[in-house]
């Protein structure tokens, strides 16, 4: 059915307006977020070169997602527990935004320190 068909159609109140809007305009579906494999850390702390460094070695290679998703639940001892005072999420949460592919959080904290953590 054409456009101009349609709108004939609801001027003549042969069918109504949201019935017009289905077939005037197709629904589009939501794509599936693509699962992440890998978390990938840097960290940078301004007083310390050598720390710094010897943190960017260390976490040269992405981390395993798998790995993450043990210690997450390790590190609360309740289920029912947010992440931080200031952050209500809870570590289920937590893990369900860590799966996902593309997730960046941009950590900068008051004395200097800035932590980058991608999931990849």
């Amino acid at each position: 059915m054409t456009k101009y068909e349609v709108l004939n159609q609801l001027d003549n109140q042969e069918i109504k307006s949201d019935e017009a809007y289905r077939l005037l305009y197709s629904t589009t579906k939501e794509r599936k977020p693509r699962r992440a494999g890998f978390v990938k850390i840097r960290i940078k702390i301004p007083e310390s070169k050598g720390a710094t460094i010897f943190l960017s070695i260390l976490l040269f290679v992405p981390i395993p997602l798998f790995l993450v998703k043990l210690f997450i639940p390790r590190r609360f001892k309740q289920i029912d527990e947010n992440v931080s005072d200031k952050i209500p999420i809870s570590p289920q949460e937590l893990i369900k935004l860590s799966s996902l592919k593309g997730v960046k959080i941009d950590v900068k904290s008051s004395d200097g320190v800035k932590v980058l953590i991608q999931t990849i």
